[in-house]
Protein backbone atom coordinates (compact mmCIF):
# COMPACT_ATOMS: atom_id res chain seq x y z
CA UNK A 1 0.00 0.00 0.00
CA UNK A 2 1.46 3.39 -0.56
CA UNK A 3 2.00 6.08 1.87
CA UNK A 4 -1.38 7.67 3.75
CA UNK A 5 -2.00 10.96 3.24
CA UNK A 6 -1.94 12.89 6.31
CA UNK A 7 -5.47 15.10 5.85
CA UNK A 8 -7.90 14.71 3.39
CA UNK A 9 -11.99 14.15 3.10
CA UNK A 10 -13.46 10.64 4.16
CA UNK A 11 -15.73 11.27 0.76
CA UNK A 12 -12.98 10.34 -1.26
CA UNK A 13 -10.49 8.25 1.29
CA UNK A 14 -12.17 5.40 2.55
CA UNK A 15 -11.56 5.27 6.18
CA UNK A 16 -11.16 1.79 6.28
CA UNK A 17 -8.30 1.53 4.11
CA UNK A 18 -7.12 5.10 5.25
CA UNK A 19 -6.58 2.94 8.84
CA UNK A 20 -5.04 -0.18 7.66
CA UNK A 21 -2.71 1.88 5.82
CA UNK A 22 -1.75 3.22 9.01
CA UNK A 23 -1.65 -0.15 10.41
CA UNK A 24 0.50 -1.38 8.01
CA UNK A 25 2.93 1.53 8.50
CA UNK A 26 3.16 0.96 12.16
CA UNK A 27 2.37 4.15 12.66
CA UNK A 28 1.24 6.17 15.90
CA UNK A 29 -0.32 9.43 16.41
CA UNK A 30 -4.48 10.03 16.34
CA UNK A 31 -6.40 10.71 13.12
CA UNK A 32 -8.93 13.24 13.89
CA UNK A 33 -12.01 14.00 12.40
CA UNK A 34 -14.14 17.36 11.72
CA UNK A 35 -17.02 15.68 13.35
CA UNK A 36 -15.57 15.12 16.47
CA UNK A 37 -14.20 11.66 16.44
CA UNK A 38 -10.57 10.00 16.54
CA UNK A 39 -8.88 6.76 16.28
CA UNK A 40 -5.72 6.95 18.19
CA UNK A 41 -2.81 4.32 17.38
CA UNK A 42 0.40 2.90 18.75
CA UNK A 43 2.78 0.80 16.32
CA UNK A 44 -0.66 0.31 13.70
CA UNK A 45 -2.90 -0.98 16.53
CA UNK A 46 -5.99 0.39 17.83
CA UNK A 47 -6.22 1.55 21.54
CA UNK A 48 -8.94 4.17 21.48
CA UNK A 49 -11.68 5.39 19.07
CA UNK A 50 -14.45 7.78 19.61
CA UNK A 51 -17.37 8.52 17.92
CA UNK A 52 -19.44 12.02 18.08
CA UNK A 53 -21.83 10.81 19.84
CA UNK A 54 -20.24 7.82 21.72
CA UNK A 55 -19.50 8.51 25.55
CA UNK A 56 -16.17 9.28 26.23
CA UNK A 57 -13.39 6.90 28.21
CA UNK A 58 -13.97 8.50 31.39
CA UNK A 59 -17.63 7.49 31.30
CA UNK A 60 -16.54 3.89 29.97
CA UNK A 61 -13.66 3.47 33.00
CA UNK A 62 -16.56 4.55 35.26
CA UNK A 63 -18.38 1.38 34.20
CA UNK A 64 -15.70 -1.06 34.94
CA UNK A 65 -16.18 0.40 38.50
CA UNK A 66 -12.47 1.58 39.29
CA UNK A 67 -13.07 5.14 41.07
CA UNK A 68 -15.22 7.53 40.86
CA UNK A 69 -15.21 10.08 37.94
CA UNK A 70 -12.85 12.31 39.53
CA UNK A 71 -10.64 9.94 40.02
CA UNK A 72 -10.81 8.40 36.59
CA UNK A 73 -10.21 11.85 35.55
CA UNK A 74 -7.62 12.80 37.58
CA UNK A 75 -5.32 9.85 36.30
CA UNK A 76 -6.36 10.74 32.56
CA UNK A 77 -4.96 14.10 33.22
CA UNK A 78 -2.01 13.52 34.74
CA UNK A 79 1.49 14.10 33.91
CA UNK A 80 4.22 11.85 33.84
CA UNK A 81 5.08 8.91 31.85
CA UNK A 82 2.42 6.70 33.95
CA UNK A 83 -0.73 5.81 31.85
CA UNK A 84 -4.23 5.84 32.90
CA UNK A 85 -4.69 2.49 32.13
CA UNK A 86 -1.38 1.69 34.20
CA UNK A 87 -2.30 3.69 37.19
CA UNK A 88 -5.82 2.27 37.35
CA UNK A 89 -4.98 -1.53 37.07
CA UNK A 90 -2.09 -0.66 40.11
CA UNK A 91 -5.00 0.27 41.92
CA UNK A 92 -7.78 -2.78 40.90
CA UNK A 93 -5.71 -5.33 38.78
CA UNK A 94 -8.18 -7.57 39.46
CA UNK A 95 -10.47 -5.56 36.90
CA UNK A 96 -8.54 -5.79 33.96
CA UNK A 97 -10.64 -8.10 32.26
CA UNK A 98 -13.72 -5.82 32.75
CA UNK A 99 -11.94 -3.24 31.64
CA UNK A 100 -10.51 -4.68 28.57
CA UNK A 101 -13.65 -6.23 27.52
CA UNK A 102 -15.76 -2.61 28.17
CA UNK A 103 -12.47 -0.26 25.92
CA UNK A 104 -12.96 -2.96 23.37
CA UNK A 105 -16.77 -2.81 23.33
CA UNK A 106 -16.63 1.04 23.52
CA UNK A 107 -14.10 1.06 20.73
CA UNK A 108 -16.10 -1.41 18.17
CA UNK A 109 -18.91 1.02 18.48
CA UNK A 110 -17.22 3.85 18.01
CA UNK A 111 -15.95 2.59 15.15
CA UNK A 112 -19.28 0.93 13.58
CA UNK A 113 -20.28 4.81 13.80
CA UNK A 114 -17.17 5.97 12.04
CA UNK A 115 -17.43 3.87 9.10
CA UNK A 116 -21.13 5.03 8.57
CA UNK A 117 -20.29 7.04 4.81
CA UNK A 118 -19.75 10.82 5.45
CA UNK A 119 -18.04 14.16 3.86
CA UNK A 120 -16.08 15.18 7.03
CA UNK A 121 -12.30 15.98 6.92
CA UNK A 122 -9.60 14.01 8.73
CA UNK A 123 -6.01 14.97 10.31
CA UNK A 124 -3.78 12.59 10.78
CA UNK A 125 -1.55 13.76 14.19
CA UNK A 126 1.64 11.75 13.75
CA UNK A 127 3.45 10.52 17.15
CA UNK A 128 0.27 12.08 19.42
CA UNK A 129 -0.16 9.94 22.06
CA UNK A 130 -3.54 9.21 24.76
CA UNK A 131 -3.26 9.56 28.58
CA UNK A 132 -5.29 6.29 28.43
CA UNK A 133 -2.60 4.06 27.05
CA UNK A 134 -2.51 1.48 24.32
CA UNK A 135 -1.87 -1.45 27.65
CA UNK A 136 -5.43 -2.86 25.15
CA UNK A 137 -4.36 -2.02 21.94
CA UNK A 138 -5.59 -4.37 19.48
CA UNK A 139 -4.57 -4.61 15.72
CA UNK A 140 -6.67 -2.81 13.32
CA UNK A 141 -7.77 -5.20 10.73
CA UNK A 142 -9.49 -7.45 13.40
CA UNK A 143 -11.74 -4.26 14.87
CA UNK A 144 -12.67 -3.17 11.08
CA UNK A 145 -13.64 -6.46 10.58
CA UNK A 146 -16.00 -6.49 13.46
CA UNK A 147 -17.38 -3.27 12.66
CA UNK A 148 -18.12 -4.07 8.99
CA UNK A 149 -19.94 -6.66 9.93
CA UNK A 150 -21.86 -4.90 12.52
CA UNK A 151 -22.79 -2.12 9.74
CA UNK A 152 -24.34 -5.04 7.56
CA UNK A 153 -26.30 -6.07 10.43
CA UNK A 154 -27.09 -2.61 10.81
CA UNK A 155 -28.84 -2.76 7.58
CA UNK A 156 -30.69 -5.18 7.55
CA UNK A 157 -31.88 -3.84 11.59
CA UNK A 158 -32.88 -0.62 9.82
CA UNK A 159 -35.74 -2.30 7.62
CA UNK A 160 -37.18 -3.25 10.49
CA UNK A 161 -36.24 -0.31 13.08
CA UNK A 162 -35.74 2.50 11.19
CA UNK A 163 -35.16 5.24 13.93
CA UNK A 164 -35.35 5.02 17.75
CA UNK A 165 -38.60 7.55 17.67
CA UNK A 166 -40.23 3.64 17.03
CA UNK A 167 -42.09 2.35 19.59
CA UNK A 168 -43.36 -1.57 20.54
CA UNK A 169 -45.55 -3.40 22.40
CA UNK A 170 -45.56 -7.23 23.26
CA UNK A 171 -47.72 -9.04 20.69
CA UNK A 172 -50.89 -10.61 22.64
CA UNK A 173 -50.93 -13.96 20.38
CA UNK A 174 -47.46 -14.84 21.84
CA UNK A 175 -46.01 -18.03 19.32
CA UNK A 176 -46.90 -21.13 20.81
CA UNK A 177 -43.69 -22.74 20.60
CA UNK A 178 -41.21 -22.39 23.56
CA UNK A 179 -38.79 -19.74 22.94
CA UNK A 180 -35.29 -18.67 24.50
CA UNK A 181 -34.80 -15.16 25.34
CA UNK A 182 -31.64 -13.42 26.53
CA UNK A 183 -31.03 -11.41 30.04
CA UNK A 184 -30.56 -8.61 27.45
CA UNK A 185 -34.11 -9.59 26.10
CA UNK A 186 -35.69 -9.84 28.71
CA UNK A 187 -35.13 -6.41 30.05
CA UNK A 188 -36.00 -4.84 26.88
CA UNK A 189 -39.04 -6.73 26.65
CA UNK A 190 -39.74 -5.18 30.65
CA UNK A 191 -39.98 -1.42 28.89
CA UNK A 192 -41.86 -2.36 25.96
CA UNK A 193 -45.37 -1.10 26.92
CA UNK A 194 -46.12 0.66 23.82
CA UNK A 195 -45.37 4.24 25.24
CA UNK A 196 -41.67 4.04 25.61
CA UNK A 197 -39.87 4.58 22.47
CA UNK A 198 -36.52 2.86 21.42
CA UNK A 199 -34.43 5.88 22.57
CA UNK A 200 -36.07 5.43 26.04
CA UNK A 201 -34.54 1.70 26.21
CA UNK A 202 -31.80 2.55 25.46
CA UNK A 203 -31.62 5.51 27.56
CA UNK A 204 -33.09 3.95 30.82
CA UNK A 205 -30.55 0.55 29.74
CA UNK A 206 -27.35 2.45 28.95
CA UNK A 207 -26.71 -0.30 26.23
CA UNK A 208 -25.47 0.85 22.92
CA UNK A 209 -28.16 1.35 20.18
CA UNK A 210 -26.50 -0.81 18.15
CA UNK A 211 -26.90 -3.88 21.45
CA UNK A 212 -30.55 -2.27 21.98
CA UNK A 213 -31.35 -2.62 18.36
CA UNK A 214 -29.86 -6.32 17.53
CA UNK A 215 -32.22 -7.56 20.09
CA UNK A 216 -35.54 -6.11 19.41
CA UNK A 217 -34.60 -7.08 15.66
CA UNK A 218 -34.67 -10.80 17.13
CA UNK A 219 -37.45 -10.30 19.65
CA UNK A 220 -39.67 -8.54 16.00
CA UNK A 221 -38.22 -12.16 13.80
CA UNK A 222 -39.61 -14.55 16.65
CA UNK A 223 -42.70 -12.55 16.33
CA UNK A 224 -42.50 -11.83 20.45
CA UNK A 225 -43.18 -7.93 19.51
CA UNK A 226 -44.86 -5.48 17.16
CA UNK A 227 -44.09 -1.90 16.27
CA UNK A 228 -46.83 0.60 17.82
CA UNK A 229 -48.12 2.78 14.85
CA UNK A 230 -50.84 5.48 15.62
Amino acid sequence: MSASPTEGSLEEQDLSELLLQLAESRSTGALRISNGGAVWMSEGRIYLAQSAQGPRIADVLFGAHVGSLSEIHAALNGAGTTTALDSLLAQHPDRAQVIERLIHESNLTAMFELLVPSQDQYTFDDGATHRLGATFAEPAAALLDQAQRRLEIWKQIAQRIPNTSVRFGLNPDLPGDEQVITNDEWRYLSMLDGNNTVADVIAETGDSAFRVCSGLYRLLLEDLIHEIVD
